[in-house]
This record gives C-alpha cells, sequence and structure tokens, in this order.
C-alpha cells in the first residue's frame, strides 16, 4: 500500500471532490450526519474550530487530506467493512507516529502528536478512471473533537510511516519497493513507445502515454517552455528524471534517447575470398578457407546505478554478478533491484552510496568501519560476503533483526 497525506488550506474542495466525484461511495462518516450535503459538512468544521479557538487567529490549513492505494492483489474480494477497517487501522497507526524518516536527509525527525481518529472526518472510496483501482480518501479537520489543534508538520511523511507499519502488519509490499516497481513499469513503457515512434513528437509521445492509463503532467517556465514533465500512475506522480537510468526520459534529453533506440545496427564486415593464383600444372583451384569471426565474451558486467543526483559506474565480474543473482533469487522482502545494486556498489567500494539505497528501501544500518577486500579474499567469496550484507542491509527495520 502507498499512502499519501498533506495539510491543505480548502477542504470544502476536499470534501466535494471526495464524496462527489463520479462512483464515489462513502465509506464513515465520523462527527457529521449523512444527510447533508459537502458544504453543509465543511461549514460544520469550520464553526467547530471557531468555537474551540475563540478570539485565536483562523487556521491557514484547516485540514489533512490523505489517500490510501492498495494494490488490487491486496484488496481483492473486499467488502465495504474491510475499507471501514483499513481507514480506522490508518488513522491509529497514524496518530501514534512520533518520529519519521527523512531519507533525503538521512535522518529521524520528531512529530507531534495526532487524534484524527476523534475528529470530524469523511472517508471516501474512489475508483480510478482508467486503471479501475479502488483507493481511499480522507479528509479530517485540524481541530479535534476535544478542541486540541492536529498537528500538521510533515503529513506526507508520517502517511508513509503508517503504510508501512501496516505494510509489515498485513505482510503487504513495503512503499518504496512498490515505487520502485512502479518506477520500472513506467520507464519500459516510455521506451517501448519511443521505440514505435516513427519520429519524435512530443504530443504523440504524451497521447500513448495516456493510451496506457497514465497522466502526463508538463512543467513549463515563465515563457511557456516546457522544462519538465512528470508521470502519473493511480494517484501518484513519478518525476522524468527518476525514470530509466541517467537521466535519459527527461524532457531535455527525450529526443537524443528517441534518437538512440533508432539507430541503425552495424552491419558485420563480410569478409570476401581473395583468390590465388595457380600454377599451370594445377588442376584444381583451391578454395580459400575463411576462418569463423571469433566472438568476445564479456567477463565483466557494468551497471548504472543512480543514487540521489548523482549515478555510480559500477563493473563486477561475471562470477561476481552470477553469485549475486543466485542469492537474491526468491527473495521476498526487498526489491531485486535494490539487491543486486547495494551488492555491487559494496564490492566495488561505494559504501555511502549502498547504505543511502538500503535506507530508501526501508532497511538501513552500518556496513562497518573495515568494509573491503579482505586479505587473500578472490572474486567469489567477495562476491558473496557483498550479497549477504546487501540482504542485511536491505532487510525491512523492526523484522526480527537487531541493528
Amino acid at each position: 500500500m502507498i499512502a499519501q497525506g498533506d495539510a491543505i488550506p480548502h477542504g470544502a474542495r476536499a470534501i466535494e471532490y471526495s464524496l462527489l466525484k463520479d462512483k464515489a461511495r462513502t465509506v464513515k462518516l465520523n462527527g457529521l450526519p449523512d444527510d447533508i450535503d459537502p458544504l453543509a459538512m465543511w461549514t460544520r468544521m469550520m464553526n467547530h474550530q471557531a468555537s474551540c479557538r475563540p478570539g485565536k487567529k483562523s487556521l491557514k490549513e484547516t485540514a489533512l487530506r490523505f489517500e490510501l492505494s492498495p494494490s488490487p492483489a491486496e484488496t481483492e474480494g473486499w467488502g465495504m467493512e474491510d475499507w471501514q477497517r483499513l481507514a480506522d487501522e490508518f488513522m491509529e497507526v497514524y496518530d501514534s507516529v512520533k518520529t519519521v524518516r527523512d531519507f533525503r536527509k538521512k535522518k529521524d525527525i520528531p512529530v507531534k502528536s495526532t487524534n484524527i481518529r476523534d475528529s470530524q472526518y469523511i472517508v471516501s472510496l474512489h475508483s480510478d478512471s482508467k486503471s479501475g483501482i479502488l483507493h481511499l480518501h480522507i479528509v479530517v479537520n485540524r481541530v479535534d473533537n476535544m478542541g486540541n489543534l492536529n498537528d500538521a508538520h510533515c503529513p506526507g511523511l508520517r502517511a508513509v510511516e503508517a503504510a508501512n507499519i501496516i505494510n509489515q502488519r498485513r505482510g503487504w509490499v513495503q512503499s518504496m519497493q512498490r515505487r520502485e516497481e512502479n518506477i520500472a513499469e513506467i520507464s519500459n513503457a516510455c521506451l517501448e513507445i519511443l521505440r514505435g515512434m516513427p519520429r519524435f513528437d512530443w504530443q504523440t509521445y504524451c497521447r500513448e502515454l495516456e493510451a496506457r492509463g497514465y497522466g502526463v503532467k508538463a512543467k513549463p517556465d515563465s515563457n511557456g517552455n516546457i522544462r519538465g514533465y512528470s508521470i502519473r500512475r493511480g494517484n501518484s506522480f513519478y518525476k522524468a528524471s527518476e525514470l530509466a537510468t541517467s537521466k535519459r526520459l527527461t524532457y531535455s534529453r527525450l529526443e537524443t534517447t528517441w534518437a538512440s533506440l533508432h539507430k541503425p545496427k552495424e552491419k558485420p564486415a563480410v569478409q570476401t575470398p581473395t583468390s590465388t593464383p595457380t600454377s599451370p600444372k594445377t588442376t584444381k583451384p583451391t578454395t580459400p578457407v575463411v576462418k569463423p569471426k571469433e566472438t568476445s565474451v564479456p567477463k565483466t558486467v557494468k551497471y548504472t546505478i543512480p543514487v540521489g543526483e548523482k549515478a555510480y559506474n559500477v563493473e563486477v565480474p561475471l562470477c561476481a554478478d552470477s553469485i549475486f543473482k543466485e542469492s537474491f533469487a526468491g527473495n521476498q522482502e526487498s526489491s531485486q533491484t535494490d539487491l543486486l545494486h547495494v551488492a555491487a556498489l559494496l564490492f566495488a567500494g561505494y559504501i555511502d552510496a549502498a547504505t543511502s539505497i538500503a535506507e530508501s528501501s526501508g532497511g538501513g544500518g552500518d556496513p562497518g568501519q573495515h568494509w573491503g577486500r579482505d586479505k587473500d579474499e578472490d572474486d567469489r567469496e567477495r562476491a558473496r560476503r557483498a550479497a549477504d550484507k546487501a540482504k542485511w542491509l536491505c532487510r525491512p527495520m523492526g523484522r526480527g533483526r537487531n541493528r
């Protein structure tokens, strides 16, 4: 399950969208009657805020908004009671979160307590117009029923933390792993579209993405020129710079990527037999022997691994790559891509980069100050050690492992 959250100033519009969107179904209301329209619900929320905060300045951000998106496999066969239980569990866990992890800054951030369980809120169930994927919308009053203010600091990170806790409880895929899977899916779709285009055209590229169920949001500058774009899958947006490798799918490099995909393949040179002079006494012409062209077998595997704003070019021996893939086959706790990247970076000695990927996938830890090639250690032994350490680093935090 993936969860998003933010603090908003326009609670009336959020409630109206949640309850009146096409095919929206009301899952649960708390502290609000079900026989009034969305605007009347919001008026009651605002009246409650005014009565609990007499003489105080009006809140700039009046509501908290959340979206919960489990995968279709996780919600197969669900009824309305199942969605109600998920909403209740999310709010309970959200209120219990005391610290959140900022993976970009690589630090934990303390957050104040909230009481959204005992606040006025609405929960509705939506179906994505193109993919049909079901997801929950929750809008909560910033002031709880006791008159206390629900903290609006880091609601997005808190929502992610709550989702990860629920995913671990229910045995669902962790949000970071789901994100990596979505990025890989979108990247492959973009490259397939570019391969199928006889000539590059931005509008055609966008139409093909939309035909596959994705949304495209261009980002123009002050002069109206496109400087970037993001792609929507379900309720989540992914920047073009996050897709593929080496930022191949950013707007500035998109046409170059199209050209590289359509670059004609070089044909192998054909060896022309040369005639050998024959003496007058020779009755049979000699047939020249053409030796087959030897093909070189690559002895190494190259990886281009993005870590933050930097990309690492790592080259590992073929035997090491085989050991990595054998070690990670069937691993259910962590992304195969993350495991391969962390192991390759450890093998090459990029310790900080390996730790960053492990932390972004929900794991973490310290590989040790003395990580490096042991004395008299060959490539195979080093690869096995790197694979074991990668599984340890990427294993989700708090699942039967001491840090």
